[in-house]
């Protein structure tokens, strides 16, 4: 069973603060590969999390994206006010609110991948195949233990 000592998480290697780092400037750096589109990383976020499935309520992209309600509702009323997303309380129970990409939201998602995977690609241009599999399984399974040991919810994008 691994083990993490004080000396392994010293500030320059302490895996929160590596993953919050990394997760702050490839926001900012994948942003800045989207041009003259009025987007923000944070946002074409939301809307990949809607169009796949994995976020179907504002509680769902709050959880998802690690931001209050307040700022979950600020973001889906700006991209609701931009025609990108939409709210449907069509279903059964009219207090529940699923959130749905437009055609216009679907089309910014996707014209956005080609630049997203691009930047990400430059990152890892050093690394082997199997060095990135290994990387993305590890978080895969870091993931699941911290959702095992917070009680958190395992979502079904990440276990399949």
């Amino acid at each position: 069973m691994a083990r993490l000592t004080i000396e392994n998480c010293a500030a320059q290697r302490a895996p929160g603060r590596l993953m919050r780092r990394i997760d702050k400037l490839m926001a900012a750096f994948i942003e800045s590969r989207f041009g003259r589109r009025d987007i923000s990383f944070q946002q074409w976020v939301a809307l990949k999390l809607v169009r796949d499935g994995v976020a179907r309520s504002a509680g769902d992209l709050a959880r998802e994206l690690g931001i209050t309600t307040g700022a979950t509702t600020r973001l889906i009323d700006g991209l609701e006010t931009r025609g990108l997303l939409g709210r449907d309380r069509g279903g059964a129970d009219r207090r529940v609110v699923q959130l749905m990409l437009t055609d216009a939201g679907v089309a910014i998602v996707e014209a956005l991948q080609v630049p997203v995977l691009k930047a990400w690609n430059e990152v890892v241009a050093d690394f082997e195949q199997n060095e990135i599999e290994v990387l993305i399984d590890g978080l895969v399974r870091l993931l699941a233990a911290v959702e095992r040991v917070t009680g958190a919810e395992i979502s079904r994008e990440y276990t399949e």
